[in-house]
């Protein structure tokens, strides 16, 4: 047996043991009958189960920090679950470390850099002016940090883009199913890391494509672990979710709708295509789709981006759209997006729509001028199919 592995049975031996001493002295407690010397015997086993308890956390203290300074020893039987139900095998060994909180906020802005890295070292803060100056966001954000403290709020693990290693955190519980299933969802994330590497995203748009079909496709198979563990075992559930959601609630609304596309659309998206058949599912990342209109709406057409361009892309013309027009409006207009681009210069932003129908284009170019901040002094033109955006900055 490897060392790892000795250290997993080992861990997993003191956590039960110690909840299994606590139940033996809550037993004996709970079932007394009185008397002095009863009393004093129950007062002596105390004493030896506080002892050993502590003896035990020591332990566990000790088999925690050799973990941390290695490979953390990860289920057979989870690899083997994401390997069937993938129906991939792992190119590489599954690899997993704990890390510290510092380490986890480290990984979350690694992870950012490498989605921009196309755009220059700036480039979630150049998307950031432009948001605000469109009106998804109100002005003076931060980005970045809205960013990591979204990714790291209680969780129990990140997979980073720029080693393809899983990092759990310190508090990560094998015994909790769970923690096992966002184990789970990790190594989704690096099993398709390593059959399906990523290349370099020309523009955020593509980023969040690809973002959204890999952690939607890691979601979808969370659940589908959970629901067979739940069949058969009582799940404990945390409320590590519920953290996550009420940070949301205190930002931007569209802000709220990027953060949760792969857990919805790129979910549902995987899960359709893991419907069909596996060949399918391989297929969405095999051939990736670079824009998130697909995702939106399964029978609408990739639209690749335009070079030297950056794109707010479907979503992002949804969310614009939504709080001003409703669901229903800014879902049919969506519908009819076509492509978009923005590029910026020291003095103005300019930002092109292209729509499929000239009438759709008419519908956007009206709807526009109420939507987006005065404060840009925004003026809105029509051409055909296009509308064009200018907006002071």
């Amino acid at each position: 047996m490897s060392p790892e592995r000795v250290f997993q049975v080992l861990l997993t031996i003191g956590l039960l043991s110690g909840a299994w001493l606590y139940g033996e002295y809550h037993q004996k407690t709970v079932t007394q009958v009185g008397g002095s010397s009863r009393e004093a015997e129950l007062q002596a086993q105390n004493t030896e189960l506080t002892l050993e308890l502590d003896t035990l956390r020591d332990e566990v203290a000790q088999l925690r920090s050799l973990l941390k300074n290695g490979p953390y020893p990860i289920p057979e039987d989870l690899i083997a679950f994401v390997e069937k139900d993938n129906g991939l095998v792992f190119t590489e060994a599954p690899f997993a470390e704990l890390s510290s909180p510092a380490e986890l906020r480290d990984s979350a802005e690694r992870n950012l850099e490498f989605a921009y890295a196309a755009d220059g070292k700036d480039g979630l803060e150049k998307e950031q002016l432009v948001w605000e100056r469109l009106g998804l966001i109100p002005p003076n954000q931060k980005l970045r940090a809205q960013w990591i403290a979204v990714e790291t709020i209680d969780t129990k693990g990140l997979f980073d883009l720029s080693s393809g290693k899983i990092l759990l955190s310190e508090n990560f519980n094998p015994i909790s199913i769970p923690d096992s299933g966002m184990l789970v969802h990790l190594l989704t994330r690096q099993i398709l890391f390593q059959n399906f590497p990523p290349k370099t995203f020309v523009d955020s748009e593509t980023w969040r494509t690809w973002q959204g079909i890999h952690r939607g496709a890691a979601a979808a198979v969370q659940s589908r672990y959970l629901r067979r563990r739940a069949a058969t075992e009582e799940v404990e559930w945390d409320n590590t979710a519920d953290n996550r959601e009420a940070l949301l609630n205190d930002l931007s609304p569209a802000f709220q709708g990027f953060a949760n596309f792969p857990f919805m659309e790129g979910h549902d998206y995987a899960k359709l295509a893991y419907i069909k058949s596996r060949d399918a599912y391989r297929d969405i990342f095999k051939n990736p789709i670079t824009s998130t209109l697909p995702l939106l709406y399964p029978d609408a057409m990739d639209q690749p981006a335009e070079q030297a361009t950056q794109r707010i892309g479907a979503l992002g013309l949804r969310l614009l759209l939504d709080p001003h027009l409703g669901v229903e409006t800014s879902s049919e207009l969506t519908f009819s997006y076509s492509t978009d681009s923005y590029v910026t210069s020291e003095k103005e932003l300019t930002w092109t729509v292209t729509m499929k129908t000239p009438e759709a284009a008419a519908r956007l170019q009206e709807a526009l001028p109420s939507i987006i901040p005065e404060s840009g002094k925004p003026e809105v033109t029509l051409q055909g199919s296009q509308v064009t955006v200018t907006i002071a900055l």
